[in-house]
């Protein structure tokens, strides 16, 4: 699988270290979309080059700029409290025809990126990558001649000098009616590169068994794919046979000193025995396999895998009613997420933490975490986690008897969208 994943990040550094070329044009499954975030984010560290990711669903050019719009607009106001944090000055206001919802769709886009791209400090030492992934794409035709417009430039006055992008189109989309066979010819697509790929389940389980097998492909090579291996078999809950191959694992990286990998493996252990029954005899396994992985994660400085570790002992304390301790966790998880400027898992730990702190009769607390969710979801869009936070506050300050509190809640919830 390494050289599978090999063979699309060499596609894209070489995409990357090119001048002629605008686009990078994935054919893949919708499947596949997330598969591919995966892959550019190492690309991303790596790179001098300033990412942005959106990964919207694509219904039609409006729906699906108003939602990239938006997603921009949740990232950029967790930017802008790390800029303030640091003394930097904030960004300028966001141009009108950016947020205004009557533009027309790709207008809209050029100026978002056009905007994105002025932000950026050395023009001549990077470029600004846009990577427009939709992991679900419902008008294929649509979509394509949406992508065709969008990259459209002036060659003598192109207004995406110093950028790049990568979109996904579907790998055997129909044709729409009204197009020509030739839909990727250089005119209709210019400066475009097309690089179909195949992550479907038999290829990657094809492409794993045949490294884990190869004696050429280097050890630690082998190793890490039988890791993508043994993450595959826990998805299917073949849980004995992953248990057996992340034992291996941990015992190959913690030889090594590989602490981020030995992190990895741990955590699939601690998960594997999180799911087996009866769930109390594991319980203790997972959480000693859970908090070695803290451990290896912390010396790997590994932070996504620490978050991940973090969450799976809340989690775990959770379902088994140790509302202290996993409290304590959601409370460690949030901030790896709000490091890793990650609203979505943060918004989930604050929710869980005042659902924690309520059960510990611990009001006060209870009440700031959920207002902290509610106020973070208000600013990220997230209408429904808005909801669900003011109604566990309301139900509280009812329980409590705390009329006028109960009231301005109601007030809250009536002005949600």
């Amino acid at each position: 699988m390494r050289r599978l994943f090999q063979n699309v990040t060499e596609q894209v550094q070489a995409f990357l270290g090119q001048q002629d070329d605008v686009l990078l044009l994935v054919r893949s499954r919708d499947e596949d979309g997330a598969l591919l975030f995966k892959i550019l984010e190492p690309i991303e560290e790596a790179s001098a080059d300033i990412f942005w990711f959106f990964h919207n669903d694509f219904t039609d050019p409006k729906a699906y700029v108003r939602s990239v719009v938006e997603s921009f607009q949740k990232r950029a106001e967790l930017l802008e409290k790390k800029l303030q944090e640091g003394g930097e000055p904030p960004w300028p206001t966001v141009p009108e025809p950016v947020v205004d919802p009557a533009a027309d769709p790709v207008t809209r886009l050029q100026a978002l990126f056009t905007y994105m791209r002025e932000r950026m400090a050395d023009l001549e030492a990077s470029h600004l990558v846009v990577v427009l992934l939709p992991l679900r794409i419902a008008q294929p035709w649509q979509y394509r001649a949406f992508v065709r417009e969008l990259i459209s430039f002036d060659l003598m006055s192109p207004w995406c000098h110093h950028m790049r992008f990568i979109m996904r189109e579907p790998l055997h989309a129909p044709m729409g009616k009204s197009e020509k066979p030739t839909k990727l010819d250089p005119v209709a697509f210019p400066a475009t590169r097309i690089y179909p790929i195949d992550f479907s389940l038999e290829a990657l389980q094809k492409a794993t068994k045949e490294e884990i097998g190869d004696s050429n492909v280097p050890l630690a090579d082998r190793l890490q794919s039988l890791l993508i291996d043994a993450n595959v078999d826990y998805a299917h809950k073949r849980y004995l046979v992953a248990e057996e191959k992340y034992q291996l694992l941990r015992t190959y990286y913690a030889e090594v000193k590989n602490h981020a990998l030995l992190a990895a493996a741990l955590n699939g252990l601690g998960e594997v025995h999180a799911a087996l029954k009866p769930a109390k005899q594991h319980r203790d396994m997972a959480i000693h396999y859970f908090e070695m992985a803290v451990t290896a994660a912390i010396e790997g400085k590994s932070h996504p895998i620490l978050l991940n570790v973090a969450l799976n002992l809340a989690n775990l304390y959770l379902v088994h009613k140790n509302w202290a301790q996993a409290a304590e966790h959601y409370v460690a998880a949030e901030a790896l997420a709000t490091a890793l400027l990650n609203g979505g898992v943060k918004l989930l730990c604050l929710e869980n933490i005042g659902a924690c702190r309520s059960k510990l009769a611990q009001w006060a607390l209870a009440d700031r975490a959920w207002r902290d969710g509610a106020t973070l979801a208000r600013s990220l869009k997230e209408h429904d986690a808005q909801r669900r936070l003011l109604h566990h506050l309301r139900a509280m300050y009812k329980e409590a008897r705390m009329r006028d509190r109960v009231k301005a809640i109601d007030a809250e919830l009536r002005s949600v969208k």
